[in-house]
């Protein structure tokens, strides 16, 4: 009798020590939900990544419209009316003006020649920049960039009513990070008066 008691004791014992800690199965199912935590935080995080790069573009572009449109078109307006000459073939805009209180980088009075164009070489996350160069009197030129953001001759001028003083600017910018094509839906079209030809102009 005491042997059979001893017996049970001993199977009872041996059936918790085997229900101690994790089955097989157990250990599958939880590797399996971790698996799909793991991944489902990490196509979160993309997305996120993603989404804050095209927010960047978006900020991107905004930045170099307003201040390229904002410089180009003050600078047109203000210059004299023969003054402002698009050369096609190297495709950059000239202008010329009087400075007028020392806040465009020359002494009052000096003459302001300015020259823009695309710089000649580009990265993949900025493209192109737009390049400014500036002389005083014809003296002291540097260059340096305005803004960046732009496509492959994604800068250019039609000049066709330069006799009313009206310049149409164009504009195209990056559409994709790596992407220098100019695309139809990244063209920006502005117009531009110069001041002094179109209050002469018949």
């Amino acid at each position: 009798m005491k042997r059979k008691k001893n017996d049970y004791l001993c199977r009872r014992h041996t059936v918790a020590y085997r229900q101690a800690g994790f089955t097989l199965i157990e250990l599958m199912v939880a590797l399996v939900i971790g698996l799909v935590i793991i991944l489902g935080a990490g196509q979160l995080f993309l997305m996120g990544f993603q989404t804050f790069r095209q927010i960047e573009l978006l900020s991107n572009k905004q930045a170099a419209l307003t201040f390229a449109t904002e410089t180009l078109i003050r600078d047109i307006r203000k210059s004299d009316s023969e003054e402002v000459v698009w050369n096609a073939s190297n495709r950059t805009l000239k202008v010329a003006f009087d400075s007028s209180g020392g806040l465009d980088g020359c002494n009052e009075g000096e003459r302001v020649e300015r020259v823009y164009g695309l710089s000649s070489g580009s990265t993949s996350q900025e493209g192109y920049s737009l390049m400014h160069t500036q002389a005083c009197d014809g003296e002291g030129e540097y260059t340096e960039p305005v803004v960046s953001s732009f496509a492959r001759n994604g800068f250019s001028v039609n000049d066709a009513g330069r006799d009313e003083g009206v310049y149409i600017l164009t504009f195209c910018l990056l559409a994709e990070p790596g992407d220098m094509e100019c695309h139809s839906s990244s063209e920006f079209g502005f117009r531009a008066v110069n001041r002094s030809r179109a209050v002469t102009a018949p």
